[in-house]
This record gives C-alpha cells, sequence and structure tokens, in this order.
C-alpha cells in the first residue's frame, strides 16, 4: 500500500454509511488481492472507527490483524463478527487459526470443532484441526484428520504435505508418495521438501538432506516453529557427517532462540520441583512412608501393573515398544494418567503428609480416577500387564507408591552424559519440565536432581524395581529383554523380536519415533565422545551419576 491511497479512501467517507461500507469493503478485497495487508488493514480500521459496525469489516479486519501477526486483536474481530446466536464455521476457523498461532491447542480444537459440528465437509477445518492435534503431539489423530481433508479436497497440497510429515516420522512407506505428490501441486509445500529431507536421512543421505534443508531454509516461507524443527535437522545432517562442532553450533543457537521465545511462560524453573521434594524426602522418615494395604483385585484390572521411568532420552520409548510387541502387553505412552493428581498431592510440604496418610477411602477414589482414564486409552486390560510409560513420572514415585503399592518399577538407565546431549539436541513440546532441556547446564542440573530423587526414594518408598540399562538392550537383546518379562510376568513372544515392525501403528509421541521404526542399533551408545568438548562444562555435575551406573570415563 501507499499512504496515499488511504488518504483517498478517507477523502471519499463524507457519504453516508451504506455507501461508505460498500466502497470501504470494495476497497478493502483490491488491497488484499494486491498483496497490500497493511492498506487493507488501515481502511478496515477506519471504517470501523468512523461509526460503521459491520460483521463483515470485522472479519475482513480480523483477517488482515491475523496476517498481521496480531493474533489477540484478531480473535475479538472475529467474535464481533460472528452472527449472533449462529456461529459462522469461516470465522470459527480464522479464531482457531489465531488461537494456534498463540499455541493455545485446546481452545484452537475446540473452534475447530465448533466449525466442523456446522459445516463438516470443510476440508479447511479438518486440515487446521490436523495442525492443533500434531502440535499437541496427538500424530494419529493429526493424520485422521489430514485425510479428511485430502478426501474432501484431494488437490489440498498443506494436509498433503503435513501428512508426508507425518509419514517420515513413523517410517511409513507412503511418505515419498505423499511427499511428491503435495510438491507437484504446491512445489513450495515446505513440509512435503522435510518429509523427503528426512528420508534422506533415514538412507544415510546426509549431505543431500543438508542440501535440501538449507535450501528451504533460505526460501524463508516456514513458520518459526517448523523453522525450529528443519534447523534442529539440518543439525542432525551435519551430526551424521561427522561435522559435530557445526552440529553443536545450530543445536544451541535454535534452543537459544526457542527459550528466549518462551521465558515468559515458564518464570520459574521445572527443576525447583524436584530440588523440593529432595528437601522434604532427605527429612522425612522411610516409616512414614510405609506401603498402603494393596486394593481388592478387580476381575477387569490388569494381570500386572508396570510403570517404565527414569528420564527422558534414556530408551523408555525402546523399550516400551519392545514390550508393547507382546500379545499380553498394553503399553500406554505418555497419556498423563497422574495429571492431577501430582498437584494435588506433590506441590508443598502439607501436601506430602496428606498423601502419607490418605484413609483407604482416599486411596480408592485415587485410583478410580487412575484407572477412569485408562479405560479411555484402552478397551480392555483384563488380564494383561499394562505398562504405563512416561519417564518423569519418576518424580511421582511418591504417589505412585502410595496408590498402587504393588506395582513394578522398570527404572530405565543410560549413560548420563548420552542422555544429556540427547535431551539438548532434540525437540520436545515446550513445557515446564522441557523447557530445562533449552540449557545444556539446565539440562544437566535437571538429570542429576531427578536421580538424587529417584535414589531418595528408592531409600524411603516401599518400591519394587528394576533397573534397565539401554547399552545393555543394545547387545544382549534377547537376554535383557527375557530377564525384563521374569520381572513383571510375562513369558517371552517371538513377535517381540519384530518390535519395530509394530511402531508404525502406533501413535508415538517422543522425539525417538522415527528410531523405534528401525532394527535395533548400537551407534546411540557414547556418541557423546563426539560432543567432548562442548559438553565439558556439565561433566563434573553428572560425574557422580556416570561412576554411580557403573559408566566409562575412558
Amino acid at each position: 500500500m501507499t499512504r496515499n491511497g488511504v488518504t483517498e479512501f478517507m477523502s471519499t467517507t463524507s457519504i453516508g454509511a451504506d455507501d461508505m461500507r460498500s466502497r470501504a469493503i470494495a476497497d478493502i478485497r483490491a488491497a488484499l488481492a494486491s498483496g497490500d495487508l497493511s492498506r487493507a488493514t488501515e481502511i478496515a480500521d477506519f471504517t470501523i472507527r468512523r461509526g460503521v459496525r459491520d460483521p463483515q469489516l470485522y472479519q475482513i479486519r480480523g483477517r488482515c490483524l491475523h496476517d498481521a501477526g496480531r493474533y489477540e486483536e484478531a480473535i475479538a474481530d472475529y467474535r464481533r463478527a460472528m452472527p449472533s446466536p449462529r456461529q459462522d464455521p469461516a470465522i470459527l476457523g480464522g479464531i482457531g487459526a489465531c488461537l494456534l498461532k498463540l499455541e493455545r491447542l485446546r481452545q484452537a480444537l475446540e473452534a475447530f470443532d465448533a466449525g466442523l459440528a456446522i459445516n463438516p465437509k470443510s476440508p479447511e477445518l479438518h486440515y487446521h484441526r490436523g495442525l492443533a492435534l500434531a502440535m499437541d503431539g496427538h500424530h494419529d489423530d493429526a493424520a485422521r484428520a489430514y485425510e479428511r481433508a485430502i478426501a474432501l479436497a484431494p488437490n489440498y497440497a498443506d494436509p498433503l504435505s503435513n501428512l508426508a510429515s507425518i509419514a517420515a516420522r513413523k517410517g511409513d512407506p507412503r511418505t515419498e508418495g505423499l511427499a511428491r505428490r503435495a510438491l507437484r501441486l504446491n512445489p513450495q509445500a515446505p513440509m512435503a521438501k522435510i518429509a523427503l529431507a528426512m528420508l534422506d536421512m533415514k538412507n544415510q543421505n546426509f549431505a543431500k538432506a543438508e542440501q535440501a534443508l538449507r535450501s528451504l531454509l533460505a526460501e524463508g516461507t516456514l513458520a518459526s516453529s517448523a523453522r525450529a524443527s528443519a534447523q534442529s535437522l539440518l543439525a542432525d545432517t551435519l551430526d551424521g557427517q561427522g561435522r559435530y562442532a557445526e552440529a553443536f553450533a545450530i543445536y544451541s543457537d535454535v534452543n537459544r532462540k526457542l527459550r528466549d521465545k518462551n521465558a515468559e511462560r515458564f518464570p520459574r524453573r521445572g527443576v525447583e520441583s524436584a530440588n523440593h521434594l529432595i528437601a522434604y524426602f532427605e527429612q522425612t522418615s522411610a516409616a512414614r512412608w510405609s506401603a498402603a494395604d494393596p486394593p481388592a483385585a478387580s476381575p477387569d484390572g490388569p494381570a500386572e501393573h508396570v510403570f517404565l521411568l527414569g528420564f527422558v532420552r534414556s530408551g523408555t520409548t525402546l523399550l516400551e515398544q519392545v514390550l508393547g510387541s507382546h500379545p499380553n502387553v498394553i503399553a500406554l505412552e505418555e497419556k498423563g494418567l497422574l495429571s492431577g493428581l501430582d498437584d494435588r498431592f506433590l506441590t508443598s510440604n502439607i501436601a506430602l503428609e496428606s498423601l502419607a496418610s490418605l484413609s483407604a477411602r482416599e486411596l480408592a477414589d485415587c485410583r478410580e480416577t487412575y484407572w477412569q482414564r485408562v479405560r479411555t486409552m484402552a478397551e480392555n486390560v483384563a488380564g494383561k500387564v499394562l505398562v504405563d510409560k512416561q519417564p518423569l513420572n519418576s518424580v511421582k514415585l511418591p504417589l505412585i507408591s502410595k496408590l498402587f503399592p504393588t506395582a513394578k518399577i522398570l527404572f530405565a538407565l543410560r549413560d548420563p552424559r548420552d542422555v544429556v546431549l540427547s535431551c539438548f539436541r532434540r525437540q520436545f513440546k515446550i513445557n515446564l519440565a522441557m523447557f530445562e532441556f533449552l540449557s545444556l547446564s539446565d539440562t544437566a542440573e535437571f538429570y542429576a536432581a531427578v536421580m538424587q530423587l529417584a535414589e531418595l526414594y528408592r531409600a524411603k518408598l516401599p518400591l519394587h524395581v528394576m533397573d534397565h540399562r539401554y547399552e545393555d538392550l543394545v547387545q544382549d537383546f534377547e537376554g535383557q529383554v527375557r530377564k525384563i518379562c521374569a520381572f513383571i510376568g510375562l513369558e517371552w513372544a517371538d513377535e517381540m523380536r519384530q518390535f519395530n515392525k509394530l511402531a508404525p501403528a502406533v501413535d508415538l509421541r517422543s522425539p525417538s519415533a522415527t528410531q523405534v521404526t528401525r532394527p535395533l542399533y548400537a551407534e546411540g551408545a557414547g556418541h557423546w565422545r563426539n560432543y567432548a568438548e562442548q559438553l565439558a562444562p556439565v561433566l563434573p555435575v553428572l560425574d557422580r551419576w556416570v561412576r554411580k551406573f557403573g559408566y566409562s570415563h575412558d
């Protein structure tokens, strides 16, 4: 837009309100058609301020504000544009798109679902619903939403492109076909390009993937979150070529920007809750935390209840996939089954004392909350072995011990240096805990605090624990899996050797998703040595745990 264009419009506004409205809408559409977003926004704003209150003007200004990155203001205008009491699916879609940008994912999903309830044949709403689900880690649900959008609009490149990226993440053989189809429709489809780069990386074509990702990043078409992912993938291509210092520089730059972007969301440290629990359990007595009476056996309950814990990037996803391939195992990956209960019982000394002295009735109520959630995730756990995998539930062991005194604890271990490096390199959906991984020193400090806390828990809580080392599984797969099966009450099943064949059918939320679709491999063990210089500042923090868990200093 030129400023003269707006001045020209303003000079004609001595006409009546109806004529002004018509002229404004016509001029706004002309400005949008020519790509002049600033002019369109100014005309809409000027017309509204002159007292013309029209839903169409609010909707157009909402769209302009969205495109200008002023998402809260856009939502306010979209709401003003909503015909009352009837809702408009296009406006709901606009609200949802703004909420996506603000990463208010649940509210965005509510908006898209409301729009689809009115117009279930809107490919745009299905596509944007898929985006929200993918951002929230629900990749299978996101894929289904993209597939619905494609069924309604076969030439819609965006859902094809995003479906290709999910397929690449899960090792789906459809990856290349989906990506090529998307690129034929839109040669600039960024997620399709990322999917092909991931496919090249899987095939060890790191230099080709590097070139493709550098070209994509130079185009400047990626949204900020996708750009961060592409930069991390670029660093992975350098890692694959042995260019470790260059790779680490990119990992660090990406994490620094993400940390700056999210700093206001997390004014307190995730490690603080672990430190508070350490202080409490250093003072409490084991007698205070004696085992509760076990609940009565239920005919619809599992034969064994297993919690797969440890720390992020310690091999828990791999082990869950191995166990989940057994026909008598139901494995639930990171479903938040203890959510809310931890806030109730682990956030203060008073709350902890309350947990330690829960009555039988209160324990039963808390258990029922957990099992109701399980029933929404799994149709029938009766007689099965239920594996609840959430690594950082290690912090919640007092809650697990009180509610489920007969549960088995599988505690995953891996060389602490590999764990910390891997947490720093990988990208997670950022929450209070994952925010720690955006700084190498914070990652090491958080790891050490969780391990110290787990050590205290073993001394003070009545736990049934088996440690499992990732490196042992890699070296002696069947021998280690048979030991684990014996601990959790399973017979060996030959299907467990083919665990990687199951992975594409499972909704994998972990950054390990692309790895567990491969046969077992050993190159992840000891990878920290390639970054020994960069890790040097945090090695003293990790040294105690390196020694305790029996890893070599060589």
